[in-house]
C-alpha cells in the first residue's frame, strides 16, 4: 500500500484554524472595510493589527491574503502582496522590496534609483494593479540600524502611499505599534482609524470555548475531550499563548499516535509538556 500521501493526526491537527472573538474581529473587521471600499469605490484605507508573537497574527494576515486574492482575483493583477520589515530595511530596500513582489522590472544596480525616483515607480505600479499592501513585522522599525530615523521615515513613506494611490495598507506587529502611532502627526493617524489587538488567552470563558472548538473540530478524528477539562493546566502551560498551545497540542497528538490510540490522555499532556516547556512545572 501506498501511503506516501498518508497524513498523520498531529499535521491535520496543526492546519486547523479555530477562530475565536479577537481573531474573528480582525479578520472579519479588515475584510469588511476592504469589501467596503470597493463597493463604494472609496479604497485607500489604513489598518492596523497588533499582537505579542504566537497570538495568530499571521494566521490572521494569510487568511485575509487568501480572501481578497480569491474575491479580486479578475479586478487586480495583484490583490495582495506582502512585504516584511526588516533590522536591516531602509527607505530605498522598502521600495525595492514591493517592486520585487510585483516582478517590476527594475533595474537594481543602478545609482540613479534613487529613493524619490523608487517613490514615483513604487505609487504607478500599485495604482490600479493593487488592493491591498499587507506589511508585516512594522515593529522592528524600531530595532533598525537607523533606528528612530527609519521609524519616521517609515511614517512618511506610508503617508505618501496612503495619499498618492487607492490602496489599503495594512500594518502588522507587536504592541509596540502604539509607539509608532504616538509618534504620527494627526494626519496619519486619521488615516489609520481602525486599530485591532490579538491579545492572549486569560483563563476565562474565551479559552475554554477555544478548548471546545478543538474538540469539535477533531472530533471524526481523534478524541479530545480531556481538553476542556484541564483549561486551567493547559493554561498554566501555555501561558494562554496561541502558539504555545498549539506546541503542545500538536506534541501530544502525535505522542498518542506514536501509542497507537485514538485518544488524547492527560499523560500525553505532560509528556508534551515537559518536552516543550521544561522550565514550565505542571500544576
Amino acid at each position: 500500500m501506498n501511503t506516501s500521501n498518508v497524513t498523520s493526526i498531529a499535521e491535520q491537527i496543526s492546519h486547523h484554524i479555530i477562530p475565536h472573538t479577537a481573531y474573528a474581529n480582525v479578520v472579519n473587521g479588515c475584510l469588511d472595510i476592504i469589501d467596503m471600499g470597493m463597493r463604494t469605490n472609496r479604497a485607500n484605507k489604513g489598518m492596523a493589527i497588533m499582537g505579542h508573537g504566537g497570538t495568530g497574527k499571521t494566521t490572521a494576515i494569510e487568511q485575509i491574503e487568501q480572501y481578497v486574492n480569491k474575491k479580486y482575483a479578475g479586478k487586480f493583477n495583484r490583490p495582495v502582496i506582502r512585504t516584511t520589515i526588516t533590522s536591516d530595511t531602509n527607505v530605498k530596500s522598502f521600495y525595492l522590496d514591493i517592486l520585487e513582489e510585483l516582478c517590476h522590472p527594475v533595474d537594481l544596480n543602478k545609482k540613479d534609483a534613487t529613493a524619490a525616483r523608487l517613490q514615483r515607480i513604487v505609487v504607478n505600479s500599485l495604482k490600479g494593479n493593487v488592493c491591498t499592501l499587507i506589511i508585516d513585522e512594522v515593529s522592528d522599525v524600531f530595532s533598525n540600524r537607523h533606528k528612530n530615523q527609519f521609524a519616521m521615515d517609515f511614517l512618511v513613506m506610508i503617508k505618501h502611499l496612503l495619499s498618492d494611490t487607492l490602496i489599503n495598507i495594512i500594518l502588522v506587529g507587536t504592541p509596540t505599534l502604539n509607539q509608532l502611532f504616538s509618534m504620527a502627526d494627526a494626519q496619519f493617524r486619521t488615516r489609520f482609524p481602525t486599530v485591532y489587538e490579538l491579545p492572549k488567552f486569560k483563563k476565562d470563558e474565551e479559552w475554554i470555548r477555544l478548548l471546545n472548538a478543538h474538540e469539535d473540530m477533531a472530533r471524526n478524528i481523534i478524541d479530545l475531550s480531556i481538553l476542556p477539562p484541564l483549561y486551567s493546566q493547559l493554561h498554566d502551560w501555555t501561558e494562554g499563548n496561541l502558539r504555545n498551545f498549539s506546541d503542545l497540542l500538536n506534541y501530544a497528538i502525535y505522542c498518542a499516535e506514536i501509542d497507537g490510540g485514538s485518544t488524547l490522555t492527560l499523560e500525553h499532556l505532560e509528556k508534551a509538556q515537559k518536552s516543550i516547556f521544561p522550565t514550565l512545572l505542571a500544576a
